[in-house]
């Protein structure tokens, strides 16, 4: 700060045009690019500047230029000495200029004011150093010559990023005002702080001249005149002012643009076919042609029907490991989880033996039987086998869900182009599964009412009635006090009991009922409802072991063919068909409809990004046609 940049810099230009004040005055990095014109050109101003925030709109007043650049500073970071990361562009036409670009940075400051960040002195040292950390940068040193170099901030701040002094050039202003007796001489020459660029002495204008409206024109003369009679400067004047200063610029620039060509050249390459790939991978342009429209819709179903079928048969070209695809998923729901499920049912969870034993004593009903009544063991079987219903049914909704998921998620990035298009597929897709998923509902509930429908006792899998009662009575003939305590209970059984006689009669006996009947009515109130309870008799615990061992034998048999006829069924009727039905389905409800040219709109933000992909991709051709013509460029 105060180091003299802006006269350094209003002097290589020519022109007043930078705000100048007390304090900090540069808020924010002004790019500066300054670009040699044609002499004599009557189709432009001989010197006029643009801005980048206002392009197209030329400045031929410099003051306007000096109260645009203050009115957008103050817009970027504000009206009390704020600071700001957004650069200024501005580009200087004059047939007087050498080519060369230089960025104009706040100056280091130590202590805040106004309303300045206490960090202030961070803040602007960490956007110098983003700046002027670039490999690619030379940085342009400016101290003043009447303060001792060794605490200059700016040589300081850019041994951290050159240490060797390879691209740091060194600018000494104020050499007339230094204290009498001193000099900066050594300095100039390299022998104090030595930069491999060196150094160049300059004479700027003072406050006073600039109160005073001296011309930038004088002061250049002024300078010279400085440098030719000043004695102890005599032998470096060839090597000093802003006439050399701003020629060596140019000089280091253009040797350094050839230096860093091959790595510029390298990196804009790259980006290029980065730039490339991107716009290849947002499709395509559409063609105002109908006929190559309909093309490329026909290929995406078509893209679309492939990714469909090769998620679930499990092609390479989707298989990842970060993730089961959806074909692994439905094996997995099949085996781990629908399998494993209705082979863990027991049929006796939700079946006590007092409702086993009321279903015996129904099935039969006034004629009591030597053995089980088949009645009881179908309705009992039944029960059973309709709970597999529930699974089964939500086995093939978990998979209709699989295969309505992976066809939200389909990877076809193309399809991101045009939303309505993936809305609609998305909709037939969505149909598709539902009109699949109710056929294989009912095909599974027909198997279940198969299985109802006709109790095969016969099956070779099955245990026989023989087999369950020779098994269950193997212990009964060979313990005769059991067979003693079984006809004790039995007798019990028969043995009629008495209700309790407090409770209400079940039959009211009339005025004029006959005695005679009067004195028969022995019957106490029966409960509405009348079911097994109690410890059984040795005989029920028979016939309740008997069915259960007959149940759990006919159930296994029918769990494994429900276990592997359902999953059959949901892969034939909904996943099969869903595959073989796809493709056409979309070519039937979108190739084939009228109005398929607004599904091809484009989504605006992938076209925004594919616009400004192209804006990239033309600027990248245009650097290597300006790098090209470097290369065949001779500077003198």
């Amino acid at each position: 700060q105060s180091s003299g940049k802006s006269s350094v810099l209003e002097s290589i230009v020519g022109r007043d045009f930078l705000p100048r004040g007390s304090g900090i005055v540069t808020r924010a990095a002004t790019v500066l690019q300054l670009i040699r014109t044609k002499e004599n050109n009557p189709d432009e101003p001989e010197d006029y500047a643009i801005f980048g925030h206002r392009p197209g709109e030329k400045f031929t007043d410099f003051s306007k230029v000096r109260d645009e650049i203050q009115a957008e500073t103050n817009r970027l970071a504000g009206e009390n000495k704020g600071i700001s990361e957004r650069p200024i562009i501005l580009r200087i036409f004059s047939p007087y200029l050498l080519n060369l670009t230089l960025i104009d940075l706040p100056g280091l400051t130590k202590v805040p004011v106004g309303s300045q960040p206490q960090d202030i002195d961070k803040i602007v040292r960490n956007m110098v150093l983003d700046y002027i950390r670039s490999p690619n940068c030379i940085v342009l040193a400016v101290s003043a010559a009447n303060t001792d170099i060794a605490t200059s901030d700016s040589l300081h701040l850019a041994r951290e990023v050159d240490p060797k002094g390879d691209r740091t050039f060194g600018v000494l202003t104020k050499l007339d005002i230094m204290d009498k007796g001193t000099d900066a001489l050594r300095v100039l020459k390299g022998k104090e702080y030595p930069l491999k660029l060196g150094y160049v002495g300059v004479v700027c204008r003072s406050q006073e001249d600039i109160q005073n409206n001296k011309s930038l024109k004088n002061a250049l003369k002024a300078e010279n005149k400085f440098f030719e009679n000043s004695a102890i400067y005599k032998e470096v004047k060839d090597r000093s002012g802003i006439p050399y200063l701003s020629l060596q610029l140019s000089k280091l620039l253009n040797q350094h643009i050839l230096k860093c060509l091959p790595e510029l050249k390298k990196k804009i390459d790259t980006q290029l076919n980065e730039r490339k790939i991107e716009l290849a991978s947002y499709g395509h342009s559409i063609s105002d042609n109908p006929e190559a429209g309909r093309t490329y819709l026909l290929s995406l179903i078509s893209d679309y029907s492939k990714y469909y079928r090769d998620s679930v048969e499990g092609s390479t070209k989707v298989v990842e490991n970060n993730d089961y695809k959806v074909g692994a998923r439905i094996q997995i729901i099949f085996q781990e989880y629908y399998v494993n499920d209705i082979n863990n049912l027991d049929p006796f969870d939700e079946l006590a033996d007092e409702d086993i034993r009321t279903a015996i004593l129904n099935a039969k009903a006034l004629n009591p039987s030597l053995f089980i009544p088949e009645a009881a063991f179908e309705l009992l079987i039944r029960q059973q086998i309709n709970r597999l219903l529930v699974p089964s049914l939500s086995c093939a909704l978990q998979i209709h869900n699989e295969l309505r998921n992976m066809a939200i998620y389909c990877q076809v990035a193309e399809l991101d182009r045009f939303e309505k298009l993936k809305d609609k597929i998305m909709e037939v897709v969505t149909e598709l599964l539902k009109d699949c998923l109710e056929p294989t509902e009912q095909m599974i509930r027909n198997l279940i009412e198969v299985e109802l429908g006709y109790i095969n006792v016969n099956h070779p899998d099955v245990l026989t009635g023989i087999s369950a009662v020779l098994s269950m009575l193997r212990g009964y003939d060979e313990n005769p006090g059991v067979r003693e305590l079984t006809n004790r209970e039995e007798e019990k059984i028969r043995s009629p009991k008495r209700i309790n006689s407090k409770a209400t009669p079940s039959f009211i006996i009339e005025k004029d009922t006959p005695k005679e009947f009067e004195e028969r009515v022995e019957l106490g109130a029966l409960p509405e409802m009348i079911r097994a309870e109690g410890r059984p008799s040795a005989r029920e615990a028979l016939e309740v072991k008997i069915i259960k061992e007959l149940m759990l034998s006919y159930f296994k048999v029918v769990v494994t063919r429900v276990a592997d006829i359902v999953p059959k069924v949901i892969v034939s009727f909904l996943v099969e068909k869903s595959l073989s039905e796809v493709h056409d389905r979309l070519v039937h409800k979108i190739f084939t409809q009228t109005g398929w040219e607004k599904l091809m709109e484009e989504n605006p933000l992938i076209a925004e990004k594919k616009a400004n992909c192209k804006n990239i991709i033309a600027v990248l051709k245009e650097a290597q046609k300006v790098i090209n013509e470097i290369r065949n460029t001779k500077f003198d």
